[in-house]
Order: structure tokens, then C-alpha cells, then sequence
């Protein structure tokens, strides 16, 4: 019985062996030969149940665990957000050409020794961002800068001969070419030469100072002849004839305007304290001349010194008022004198002074010509005011 078990197990191996090495007919290269039949034998059932057994002897197959991948939700970044439009387009600037300016039609600004082509700023380009359209630079307007203020050089003090005495002559005796060289102003010699005060007192206002530039301005008048001869006139109130003058007569003309005579004035004061006068040191007179001492610079800068009128001369152009007056000495040392108003020169900022320098009364930029040597702020207290007005009825 068991030699029978031992065939059957046999015979069932080699068959499964025979499945196993089995290949596909696409593979085999050589027919196989078919394995002879073989007919069917009837088990007994005891055969049967022992086929379990060779099966169980088959090892059973072995299984590797699978692990699972864990699912992880993605991260979300907040970005900005994409948008669907075309690409965007770098912009290219392209420089506009623009036609060169002739050399003569250029402006030019005219600013002393620096003449140069004014300069205007060009600000930064601005460009437009839109892919459509291709960005050009933004052309700026072109505005001249203003041109600084140039200083000017004072002009020169030689200029052609005045006479303020009218007793000078155009050639000069030697002891006139003397007289000449004492007329230096000297600042205060009034007050250091004391005598008497005067009665007269100075209540000189801005307001007057205004009124004394419209006086001064309506003198104007370049047809005025420029006359230094030694002429008898009227006391008080008198006046040597309406054409003809020195640059004294503007000052006295002026006042009287405004109801002030100087003539009046300054000879009472004369009277009264003669030796604080350059007349005598200068002229070599013994006592005031009605006629001609309120025609003198030098004695107008002695009666302005004696009633508390002069000030410190300026050294800029707001430290010059409408009405002041104002003395120098040109031509070497000729005195000179005008009267200050509010019109300036545009190129200097100074303001305008009326004068007459032997061109009738006109008003220039005197104070770069030459720098002043005594500047004066007055007007008479208003009982002296009426008193002269009393005189001239």
C-alpha cells in the first residue's frame, strides 16, 4: 500500500513540475514533445485524502508589509495675484532730436564781466509705465534763471570842474587854488567850535522827508543853467533868477516848497555864532553875507551839524530816506550837494539823488559815483516855520 501512495506522490510531482517549466509557445524554440496519456486510475478514497498532505508540504508564500504613505494637506502661501494680461514690455527711451539753435539767435544775458549763455535746469525725465505705449522722456520747460546781482565798482571821481562858491572863477588865482584845498568836510568842526546855540531845533519827521522828495522832484528840469557868479539878492526870501543856479539852489528852492528859507535860517544863525563857520577859515570873511552864505555847501553842512541834523552817512542802500541830504566832494575836493528820493538805480539798488551838476537839476546814482561825506535828516520845529513864513508876507 505504501509503494502505491509512494507512485501516485511521484507521478504528481513530476507533473507539477512539468507546469512549472512550462513556456509560453512564443518562447519555446522547439516543439515539445506531449507527455504519453495516461489512463485514468480510481483512487480509493484514502489516496485522495492524502493529497492534502503533499499540498501542505508546499510552503506557503511569504507577504512583505506595506506600509502607506500618510497624505499631508499643501501649504497655501498667500502671493500676489497672477495677472492675465500680456507680458509686460521693459519701455525703451528714445532721446528726440531736436534742431540745433543758431549761434546768432541765442539769448544771452548781459551780467557785467560774466557774460555767458544763460542756463536753464533740466529736470529728471518722466517716463510713462503702460506696455501700449512707448515711454518718452517729458521735455521740461526751459526758463532763463534770473541773473544774480553784480556788484558796481564805483565810477571814477574825476569829473569835469564845479564851483559851489560863486565867487570861483574857472581859472583860479593862487589864493583861490588855497581856498579850494581847505574845503574838506570836517565832521562836527561846528560843534567843537561852540559859541551860541541856535534857536532854530530840528523836529525832522519821515512824513517831512516825503514831502521834501516831492519838492525835490518837481524841480527837475535839465534846461536850469548851471551859474556860480556872485549876484546881490533880496532878504529874506530872495533868489537869484528862476533859470539859473547851483546845486545849493536845488536844496534851498526845496524848502521853500515846503515854507522854509534856508537864506533866514542860516544867516541868524551865522550872526550868532560866526566862528562856528568855515567862512572865516576858509574865505577869510569877518562877519555873514546875506547874499551868499546860505548858497555855500560848507556852510549848510555847519548849520545842519549845529541843530542836531546829521547822521551817521550810510554804507548800504536802506540806509538812504527820501528827503535826506546828502554832501561830497568831487573834483578832486569841490563840495557838492543833493537830495535824496525813493526812485533806485536798477542795477545798483541805491536810490536816486536830484541834484545839479552843471546839467540843470536831474537825479542820478550819485552815491556809487563817490561815497558821501556828510548826510543830513532836517526840518524846523513849527514855530520857526511860521516865524519864516511871517517874514516872507
Amino acid at each position: 500500500m505504501k509503494s502505491i501512495r509512494f507512485g501516485v506522490a511521484l507521478v504528481m510531482g513530476f507533473g507539477l513540475a512539468g507546469c512549472a517549466t512550462q513556456q509560453p509557445d512564443f518562447l519555446a524554440t522547439k516543439p515539445i514533445a506531449k507527455a504519453p496519456s495516461v489512463a485514468p486510475v480510481d483512487l480509493p478514497t484514502t489516496v485522495v485524502a492524502a493529497v492534502p498532505e503533499v499540498q501542505a508540504a508546499i510552503p506557503a508564500p511569504t507577504y512583505q508589509a506595506y506600509s502607506q504613505p500618510v497624505y499631508q494637506a499643501p501649504r497655501y502661501v498667500a502671493a500676489a495675484p497672477v495677472v492675465r494680461a500680456a507680458p509686460v514690455v521693459v519701455p525703451q527711451y528714445v532721446p528726440i532730436e531736436t534742431a540745433p539753435v543758431p549761434e546768432e539767435q541765442q539769448n544771452f544775458e548781459n551780467i557785467g564781466d560774466l557774460d555767458a549763455p544763460a542756463i536753464a535746469e533740466v529736470a529728471a525725465p518722466v517716463s510713462v509705465f503702460e506696455p501700449e505705449y512707448q515711454a518718452v522722456a517729458a521735455i521740461p520747460e526751459v526758463v532763463a534763471p534770473a541773473p544774480p546781482p553784480v556788484a558796481v565798482a564805483p565810477r571814477s571821481r574825476s569829473m569835469a570842474p564845479i564851483y559851489d562858491d560863486p565867487k570861483d572863477g574857472k581859472k583860479r588865482s593862487p589864493r583861490e587854488n588855497r581856498i579850494h584845498k581847505n574845503k574838506g568836510y570836517q565832521r562836527n568842526a561846528a560843534l567843537r567850535a561852540g559859541g551860541l546855540k541856535p534857536k532854530v531845533r530840528n523836529a525832522y519827521t519821515p512824513a517831512f522827508g516825503l514831502e521834501l522828495e516831492d519838492a525835490a522832484l518837481a524841480r527837475l528840469n535839465p534846461s536850469i543853467r548851471y551859474d556860480a557868479r556872485y549876484v546881490k539878492i533880496g532878504y529874506p526870501w530872495g533868489d537869484v533868477p528862476e533859470t539859473t543856479g547851483v546845486c545849493t539852489d536845488v536844496i534851498i528852492r526845496s524848502y521853500r516848497t515846503l515854507g522854509i528859507d534856508l537864506q533866514s535860517l542860516v544867516h541868524d544863525d551865522m550872526r550868532r555864532a560866526f566862528k562856528a563857520y568855515p567862512s572865516r577859515r576858509i574865505y577869510g570873511l569877518k562877519k555873514a553875507d546875506p547874499n551868499i552864505d546860505h548858497r555855500r555847501v560848507v556852510n549848510l553842512e555847519a548849520f545842519f551839524e549845529r541843530t542836531g541834523a546829521s547822521v551817521p552817512v550810510g554804507t548800504s542802500p536802506d540806509d538812504f530816506k527820501p528827503g535826506d541830504v546828502l554832501t561830497w566832494r568831487l573834483s578832486g575836493n569841490e563840495p557838492h550837494i543833493g537830495i535824496v528820493v525813493s526812485d533806485r538805480d536798477p542795477r545798483t539798488g541805491y536810490p536816486l539823488v536830484v541834484h545839479n551838476l552843471g546839467a540843470g537839476v536831474r537825479k542820478d546814482d550819485l552815491i556809487t559815483l563817490s561815497k558821501p561825506e556828510g548826510q543830513f535828516r532836517f526840518a524846523p520845529d513849527r514855530e520857526t516855520q511860521l516865524a519864516s513864513l511871517q517874514l516872507k508876507r
